[in-house]
């Protein structure tokens, strides 16, 4: 896939800011969207984006701001996630307001986003949407009773990437789901053994490389196939 125009939201920091510094040494133009800016990487081809997922007046007016300057998206990174707690808590003990900021911002943030958004990638030659999941959401491999409003969110929006895949696929607009690996940042962790600069080089090979007829899988970072 050549080099154009790319959105990215969560770019301030983790594997949403490495994604941005990746996608602009390769050519890229860059949307790095964010609530806060000001932590957004300084390139002459990275354009800082205040935008927050969890708002629809900020996400309409981000896609303003954008409409305006640039014709078009090819690629929309739906990175932006939230991580309630530390992961290890049992049922009885994890709050539901919890599995509540998962799901608004994990799934409903993309659905929110990527509405806001697919008049613009509607305007490229070779839109694509991707959907930053996780192992954690894959069903069929649980076998631990860990991480439970992230992991019940991520295969949530496994099948939204699955729902978007079969309505866009008419429209040749392929929507995938990608899971970084386990890589050291504020959310995975030190003890993970991925840098950032290593999964958003694999997974900016992988975004750029999947085809139409890969639409609504579900991936690693690498391009292996991920059980749902």
């Amino acid at each position: 896939m050549a080099a154009g125009i790319v959105l990215i939201t969560g770019a301030s920091r983790g594997i949403g800011r490495g994604l941005a510094a990746k996608f602009a040494a390769e050519g890229w133009q860059v949307l790095a969207a964010a609530r806060r800016t000001s932590d957004v990487p300084r390139d002459p081809a990275i354009h800082a984006v205040p935008l927050d997922v969890l708002s629809d007046d900020s996400v309409r007016e981000a896609a303003e701001t954008i409409a305006a300057g640039f014709p078009h998206i090819d690629v929309l990174v739906n990175n932006a996630a939230v991580f309630p707690g530390d992961g290890n808590e049992r049922l009885e003990d994890t709050p539901l307001e919890w599995f509540e900021e998962a799901f608004a911002a994990n799934v409903v943030g993309v659905a929110r986003v990527t509405r806001a958004f697919l008049p613009l990638l509607r305007k490229s030659a070779s839109a694509r949407i991707i959907n930053i999941s996780s192992g954690a959401g894959t069903i069929s491999e649980k076998t631990d009773a860990d991480y439970y409003p992230y992991s019940v969110s991520k295969a949530a929006l496994n099948m939204l990437t699955r729902a978007m895949a079969a309505e866009y696929r008419g429209e040749k607009i392929p929507v995938y789901a990608l899971s970084p690996g386990w890589v050291k940042t504020e959310m995975g962790g030190s003890n993970a053994p991925l840098s950032v600069e290593e999964s958003a080089g694999s997974l900016f090979r992988t975004m750029t490389r999947l085809g139409l007829d890969k639409s609504g899988g579900f991936f690693g970072r690498d391009g292996e196939v991920y059980p749902w």
